[in-house]
């Protein structure tokens, strides 16, 4: 008997953790965060209590109350842990938050099966994130050791790490009874995946996220031919834009960068997801066409140095871009009252490979060639407006999605404080989604021609009765079987 129970994403964006269960074998697809239901209990100021993370997350909803699944670090805190695991594995379709963001609370001794993007992002994200990211390690918690001076005294071991398995993708592979066969497909991060999974009851599509509108639309077109032939009984499809008809695409996007560029005379401050590369890549391009260069974070440049160190190749390199420096801590980088040793303090050891990078870049030379740079600065960056001071006929664009909760729209509403203090409002909006319009989820599903249909990733599940005739409109953790 097969069986799928969501755990997550029902009538929500996001917080897919998808338990698909055949004969002995159980495998989680995507073991993601909520951030809608995050975001109901938690702010930055009100966060998690750390030593009580799982036991909170599941009186919350946040995360499946069940055994043999999560950290024994953790589950030993408020119950007794099983020695060994009770779940096969984890694959993740790629390593947006609310798809693998959840994997730091898994044993790591159950498998995490994913491509070499999503390793190398996660990866990135362990470096240069605050908060609770050991997705690729895990820091045992709660653990002493006997102190070095005392051996009667204990102390806290910071040092006690243990590896997490992670299984970098094959084209297919086999976990006990399932055969997966993954597929890159298009979304607006490196390293997204579709499957198929081969069971003993018939074989099951998951898209992950997918998109047809973006530099690599041709992977997921080649997917979708490829999973029509599997004759499945089931996709597990997202939903997140069932609602739009059409999408713009991502050379639409770039194509409308030109022009908008070429006739600014200041400064171009643009705003786009810090791991989204395709878009990136439009601002390269738009950078190349009008005689500028692209300024990229620190964070984004160690994260293009962890996905080279992993093997992707379809992504902007390094030597493309500049990469800004900022004056952080004391801000005495470059001042020559400091030794470099002093100065190097205000870094963390992820960032030092940067700091005199030949492409690097500093405020200083923002300011004396404004005409010559698209410096790219999200909400947290705001703050380094300061030193470059943006002249008259500078702009700044903004190539994010809408604001969507309350959360958002107050973040919103700093930000164009900000912009207005600086003399940058109103500003232009210019986005493409990460996401499959209406129409092409007809068509996908249309092509694929499954026998049954279980919309998630999306909050108009109902929508999809319009595209098919057996669509399966499952409740959070029950069970389905095929």
């Amino acid at each position: 008997m097969t069986s799928i129970t969501l755990h997550g994403a029902v009538g929500e964006i996001g917080g897919n953790k998808i338990l698909i269960e055949t004969g002995s074998t159980k495998l989680f697809f995507d073991f993601g965060l909520s951030f809608g239901k995050f975001g109901e209990y938690f702010t930055p100021y009100l966060q998690p209590r750390r030593w009580s993370f799982v036991k909170d997350y599941m009186s919350l909803g946040l995360l499946p109350d069940l055994t043999g699944l999560y950290r024994q670090d953790y589950e030993k805190r408020f119950r007794e842990s099983t020695k060994e695991p009770k779940y096969d594995g984890v694959v993740l379709s790629h390593p947006h938050l609310d798809h693998a963001g959840f994997v730091s609370y898994l044993r790591p001794d159950i498998p995490v099966h994913c491509s070499p993007g999503c390793k190398g992002i996660l990866e990135a994200f362990e470096a240069t994130s605050w908060g609770f990211h050991e997705y690729t390690h895990i820091k045992e918690a709660f653990k002493f050791r006997p102190g070095k001076r005392d051996a009667t005294k204990m102390v806290k071991d910071r040092n006690s790490v243990i590896p997490r398995e992670i299984c970098k993708f094959k084209p297919s592979f086999k976990i006990d009874d399932f055969t997966i066969h993954t597929y890159p497909v298009d979304h607006s991060a490196p390293g997204s995946n579709s499957f198929v999974i081969e069971t003993t009851e018939g074989n099951i599509v998951y898209t992950g996220d997918i998109r047809f509108h973006g530099r690599k639309g041709n992977f997921s077109d080649f997917f979708v031919e490829k999973a029509k032939t599997f004759d499945p009984v089931l996709i597990i499809t997202e939903g997140t834009n069932i609602d739009s008809p059409t999408a713009f695409g991502e050379l639409d996007l770039q194509q409308a960068l030109f022009p908008l560029i070429d006739e600014i005379t200041g400064l171009v401050i643009v705003n786009f997801p810090v791991r989204d590369f395709d878009r990136m890549r439009s601002f390269i391009e738009a950078a190349k066409q009008t005689d500028r260069s692209l300024i990229i974070s620190l964070r984004q440049a160690y994260t293009l140095r962890k996905l080279e160190e992993n093997g992707v190749t379809n992504i902007p390199r390094v030597d493309e871009v500049g990469i800004f420096v900022p004056k952080k801590g004391w801000g005495v980088h470059n001042d020559i009252n400091y030794p470099i040793e002093i100065q190097m303090q205000d870094y963390q050891s992820w960032e030092n490979e940067f700091i005199e990078h030949d492409n690097s870049v500093t405020a200083d030379d923002i300011i004396e060639n404004p005409d010559k740079y698209i410096f790219r600065c999200d909400f947290s960056e705001l703050k380094y407006l300061f030193d470059i001071q943006p002249p008259k006929g500078s702009i700044y664009i903004r190539s994010v999605t809408e604001p969507v909760d309350e959360e958002m729209e107050l973040d919103q509403r700093k930000a164009d404080n900000w912009l207005k203090f600086f003399g940058l409002y109103p500003y232009k909006q210019l986005h493409c989604s990460g996401h499959a319009s209406g129409y092409d989820l007809q068509e996908m599903i249309k092509k694929i021609n499954p026998k049954s249909v279980m919309p998630i990733h999306t909050e108009k599940p109902a929508d999809f009765s319009n595209l098919h005739g057996n669509v399966i409109l499952s409740k959070l953790g029950e069970i389905h079987n095929l």
